[in-house]
Formats: C-alpha cells, structure tokens, sequence
C-alpha cells in the first residue's frame, strides 16, 4: 500500500510552502503558477457550465483574487458574460493581484468596487464565482464583507462555484460566527482541504472537484500528514488477482450473521454482495423464519438456521470460518445480544462489525475489548455516536474516531460521503466515490458484505475497509452514469459491484 498514491489533505502552510517550493524549483514565476491554476479551474468550469449563463465573478485583495482576475479574463475570452466585482481595495492588494488587475482593465468586463451601497441583485440564471478569500484564511470574516457574503447566499443565484475553498471556511477548521459563502461547487487546486470533506461543511463546499496546477508531487509527499483522500491509482497499488490454482477454499470461508423476522432482506443483500465481491465460501447463519428466503434468493449460499424462529439466538462452532461479518437486520434483543458475545468470545479472527451488533455493543461497551484486533466497524455518525459519545463539530468527531481506533486497535469505517477509514495508528483516508443517491436502506448491508469477503482473501482489515467502501462508491457511480441517482436501491449496488471490481483490476 503507497500512500503517496492517494491526494495528501495538507493544511493552509503546507500547502504554501508547497507552492513556495514550486516556485523557486520548477522555477516558474508566481504570476505563472497563478495563471496555471487558472486555466485548470477554466477548463473545468467551460466544461460544467453553458457559455449562456451570466458570470458574476467576486475577487478579493489577495492571491485568491488574482486567481480570480485570471479566470475573470480567460472566461471572457471564451465568450462568457463576464462581470467582475472587486472586494476590498485594489491599490492594497497583493503583487500579483495588482498585475493581473491592471492587466484586466485593458478588457471591457463590467466592473465595480464593492462597498456597503452597491451589493449587486442577481438573477436566478447567473453563476457566482468566489475568489474572494483562499485557504490562507486565518480568522472570520467579519463587518461589510461578512454582510456580501450574507447577500449573495440569499441571491437566486443557481450555482455558486468556490476557487479552491470557499470564503470564510478555513482549511481545517471553522471560525466561529464569521460569514461562510455557500458553494454549490467548489474547484481546490492540487489537494484537497480538510474542511471539504466533513459533513459539517457540506453547505459551504457543495461538489468538490480537485485539480492538479503541477505543484512538485515529490515536495508533498515529504509533507507530513494523517489525512489522504482515496484515488484510483492507490487502490489498484493493493488490489491482488487470483493465482492459477485458486480455489473457493483460499479464497475465503465467510460465515455472515444476518437477518431477523422483517429484516431478511438485510441478509440477502449482505450475501450477495459478499459473493459478488469474491468470496470462496459463504455461509449465512439466519434466524429460522429466513431459511426459505436465503436459499431462493442467494442459492450459492450454505445457511445455518438457528433454532429461534425470529431472531438470532445462539452461534455454533465457528472454528470452520476465515471471517465473520455481524450485524445486518439482526435487531438487538437480549437473545441476539448473548449471540453476539458468544462470537466475540469464541471467534480470534478480523471481523466485520455493523448495524444492530454496533448497537448492541453500545449498551454493553465492555464487550468492545473483545473484538480481535485488526476487525472492521462500519458505523454511520449515529450509531459511533450511541458508542462514544456526542461531539461539538465534525472536527471533533474525527478526532474521537482516531482515538477510538488506537485505543482499542481496530478499524473504523464511519460511513456517509467521503467516508473516514481510519487504523489504529492514526492514518484517515477519506473515500473518494460514491454519491447521494447511496443514502438508502440497505446500502450498509452491501458494505458489511463487500468487507467481508475481501477479509476472506486475505486482504488486512485497513485494506478490507478501504477498497470495499470504494468498491461500493463506485459500484454507486456507475449505476449513476446511467440511471438517476434518486432511483438507486441497494441491490443496484450489488448488481454493478462486477463492474466496479473489473474497473478497478484492470492494468
């Protein structure tokens, strides 16, 4: 596994020296580094957007103005409607803001220097472009600007587009009450910013498009940092294929607890997508009242049936599988809790961990200590909620989930867009697929599948949780490309799951 293949998310000084290198080493002249990101954020934005959408484009002082003033021209010169609001005083502003300013006075773009008079009414037709403030930003946004920002939040506007992180949202942190422009999109140049991939920030970060502007790759990666963001190229550094002789008895003998009166489904889904994901051998143990819906549903899979008829009640032997996967519609009755500790005190293996079995470990926390190490939980925000405690901010809730997995040395996968995975030694990689059509019912059964089977192949529980969840995401997007997000249901997910696998083995 190579890190250096994912996105490193660097803070507001690593990336400032990362751009300082690049400038004296490449060598390029600043004013040309800012030039490049420009153009990537142009052909990224001619590409998205109809040249007969009017563009409001709202610059600040510093680089991120000049930034700004660049794409102000390069879109006029595309034949966008172009008109430039200037924030703050031009004579004060940065070196390179001031060259690209006085560049662009030699175009006819409308232009105004805004104060607190002139705040511009917007139709609902015309896209904002915010350079106002860039990463750099060190403290909130406060008195007129703040009273802007407010303004064109509440404009019509369709489309707000961000340039590399949105006005008044710090790179890793929020500043209290300060104003925050709201992007519909937000453009960050070479990588990503922390505060675009938490939940919290998701109004202010809409959909977030990342682009490289040449920054040296072999400079970042000297960076230090916790946090990456997933790529394909990282995941097909792992991915292993079968070798000749493979048979379904190396490649995983997967037992999957699941199910409970009303809850099949859970099981069948689970299942399928275990098989589907590669697993040798499946076994899935289900209350009785789902013997008849597993073997007509998922006819690959052997089923234990557990003496209750509803629920599950009491686990045999399990000395015979490679891994277990627990939790999908088993609801969290005492007779299911006891189940639960039975496997955590018999089985020594990586497991995966989800659903009603984390709730259920939740009003019994001590049981947390008997989970191997190396296994995988995959809760959504409530559930680690149930487990740890509530938490101030998403910042806080990353900081509880790193603490959490090297306490107890597991590996926690808390699931919703850019899912966090996170070991025991502190490293996050943030999930780089998927989309909102993923939030159904169901979805997190296919996960705790998927997992399952790749701990079966002998893939590490990190390993496990960082190509399942892009295995799922992906098996999301490609549903996506053809079909409306909003149509998605679970089994969409296992049904493009061979699609998301070949992409993602092939050379």
């Amino acid at each position: 596994m190579d890190l250096n293949l994912c996105l490193k998310v660097l803070d507001a000084e690593q990336i400032r020296q990362a751009d300082q290198f690049t400038i004296k080493n490449e060598p390029i002249h600043s004013i040309d580094l800012m030039e490049r990101a420009s153009e990537e954020f142009v052909k990224w934005y001619v590409a998205e957007f109809s040249v007969d959408s009017p563009v409001v484009i709202f610059c600040g002082t510093g680089n991120n103005g000049g930034d700004g003033l660049v794409i102000c021209r390069l879109l006029n010169e595309a034949g966008y409607m172009v008109s430039l609001f200037c924030v703050g005083n031009p004579d004060t502003g940065s070196r390179d803001f001031k060259i690209n300013y006085d560049f662009i006075q030699n175009y006819d773009i409308p232009q105004t220097v805004i104060d607190s008079s002139n705040f511009p009414d917007l139709s609902k037709g015309t896209i904002i472009i915010d350079a106002m403030f860039g990463s750099g930003l060190s403290r909130p946004i406060t008195g007129v600007i703040a009273d802007l920002i407010h303004h064109l939040n509440e404009q019509p506007c369709a489309y707000r587009v961000a340039v590399d992180i949105a006005s008044g949202l710090g790179c890793n942190e929020r500043f209290g009450e300060g104003a925050i422009m709201k992007a519909t999109h937000t453009v960050s140049f070479q990588v990503p910013k922390l505060s675009l991939l938490l939940p919290d920030n998701e109004a202010q970060s809409g959909q977030l498009v990342i682009r490289s502007i040449g920054l040296i790759e072999e400079y970042i990666q000297s960076l230090s940092s916790s946090f990456y963001y997933s790529t394909e190229g990282f995941i097909k550094s792992f991915i292993r294929s079968r070798g000749k002789f493979s048979h379904k008895g190396t490649a995983g003998k997967n037992l999957l607890v699941a199910g409970s009166l009303g809850k099949m489904g859970a099981a069948v889904l689970a299942s399928r997508a275990c098989l589907r994901s590669g697993a040798g051998l499946l076994t899935t143990h289900v209350p009785g009242c789902g013997i008849n819906v597993l073997q007509s549903s998922v006819p690959e899979a052997m089923v234990i049936v557990d003496e209750n008829d509803k629920l599950i009640s009491n686990m045999r032997t399990l000395s015979d599988f490679d891994v277990i996967g627990v939790g999908p519609g088993i609801g969290t009755d005492k007779v299911t809790a006891s189940a639960l500790s039975q496997i955590l005190d018999q089985f020594d293996r990586p497991m995966v961990i989800d659903a009603d079995a984390l709730n259920i470990l939740s009003e019994n926390k001590k049981w947390i200590e008997k989970i191997p190490k190396g296994s995988v939980l995959t809760p959504h925000p409530g559930e680690f909620k149930r487990m740890v405690g509530d938490w101030s901010d998403d910042y806080e809730r990353l900081d509880k989930q790193v603490r959490f997995c090297a306490e107890h040395e597991l590996i926690l996968l808390l699931k919703g867009a850019n899912s966090s995975i996170c070991n025991s030694e502190g490293t996050v990689i943030f999930n780089s697929t998927g989309n909102p059509g993923m939030a159904t019912g169901g979805s997190g059964d296919v996960l705790t599948g998927i997992i399952a089977a790749l701990l079966g192949q002998g893939y590490t529980g990190f390993e496990s949780a960082l190509l399942g969840a892009y295995l799922h995401g992906l098996a999301g997007d490609l549903f996506a490309r053809q079909n409306a997000e909003e149509s998605l249901i679970a089994s969409d997910l296992v049904e493009f799951l061979p699609k998301a696998v070949r992409k993602v083995s092939q050379g």
